[in-house]
């Protein structure tokens, strides 16, 4: 049994087994749009976006401890940031797109330092 992983959206059409690990293996490309996300951001992205969301759909009464769970999931998703900032300035692997991924890295954590948690009122 094959279990499809989040990267199937990137697909659109199917393909055989050893077309499959030829592509994995790098000896073809299957790949009709070439235009995908890197890991890390899309990874990013999704937790910005989960807090966000989290935050305006949030129904129950807003207590201390609630407060305190949104700021902390806020402060590691940024210290997670900035470890990436580092691990990319000394990683050889991103020289082909370190300015997009950098960008990148920079505008999610922007938009999550935007995020403001300490003025929501609570009960």
């Amino acid at each position: 049994m094959i279990c499809p992983g989040p990267n199937l959206a990137y697909f659109d059409k199917e393909i055989s087994l050893v077309e499959m690990v030829k592509h994995i293996y790098g000896n073809a490309n299957i790949m009709t749009n070439e235009s995908r996300p890197n890991l890390f951001i899309k990874e990013l992205q999704m937790y910005v976006e989960y807090l966000k969301r989290e935050l305006i759909n949030f129904t129950d009464e807003i207590t201390a401890g609630q407060i305190k769970k949104w700021n902390s999931y806020r402060s590691n998703v940024i210290a997670g940031i900035e470890y990436y900032e580092t691990l990319f300035g000394t990683s050889l692997s991103f020289t082909n797109s370190r300015n997009d991924f950098y960008n990148q890295l920079q505008f999610y954590k922007s938009e999550m330092i935007k995020i403001e948690i300490n003025n929501i009122k609570q009960v």
